[in-house]
């Protein structure tokens, strides 16, 4: 993601733009409404200014404000096509979750209640272009894994849900500086093909 500019002559939406490609960890170049955009594949600018772009433009107002949502809206834009928002969700008193828009990663989190974790999700789901939504659950403790599907199925029912054999997710140390166990846990569950108990409209892979 290195051929991103910011092109805007107001500083708030300039400032507003920047302070959430840092948060998201995109690389960006700063240009004014004017400039030749050649060379570049987007263009984040204004509503206001998105008509001196042209087809490359993406506008603050089209933006989340969450650097995770937001991270998946700009991948989407720059991929031209639809991929599946794959989520791993590591059950708990601490609940690990892990978000990927293909195999591009977006966030990790950690959560003390599996209401913000449906929120979350739910929010990836509303926010990010996508051909489907696809959530794994760990089952290493069955009564959260119980509750978080059932709060799923309310939250994101277009979503499939598979519940994960989590044995041997746990194991080892977070090799990414300020990445959490539960966290490493919930990036493994979401690549680790499991028992569908809700089929959404997502189709699932391996």
């Amino acid at each position: 993601m290195d051929r991103i500019c910011v092109a805007t002559s107001r500083a708030r939406a300039y400032y507003a733009l920047v302070s959430r490609l840092r948060r998201a960890g995109i690389p960006f170049t700063s240009m004014l409404p004017d400039s030749d955009f050649e060379g570049y594949e987007l263009v984040l600018t204004t509503a206001e200014e998105a008509g001196q772009i042209g087809e490359k433009a993406l506008t603050l107002e089209e933006l989340d404000e969450n650097p995770g949502v937001f991270k998946g809206q700009v991948v989407s834009r720059l991929r031209g096509k639809k991929d599946v928002v794959v989520v791993g969700v590591d059950p708990g008193k601490r609940m690990g979750l892990a978000v990927f828009y293909g195999q591009t990663r977006l966030v990790f989190n950690t959560f003390d209640s599996a209401g913000a974790v449906y929120s979350r999700i739910g929010a990836f789901a509303r926010g990010i272009p996508s051909s489907g939504l696809l959530v794994r659950v760990g089952n290493g403790n069955r009564s959260m894994t119980a509750k978080l599907v059932e709060g799923l199925k309310e939250e994101v029912p277009e979503a499939t849900i598979e519940i994960v054999d989590e044995s041997g997710t746990s194991s080892g140390r977070s090799k990414m500086k300020g990445i959490q166990k539960d966290q490493v846990s919930a990036a493994k569950i979401a690549f680790r093909k499991g028992e569908v108990v809700s089929p959404g409209k997502t189709r699932t892979r391996d």
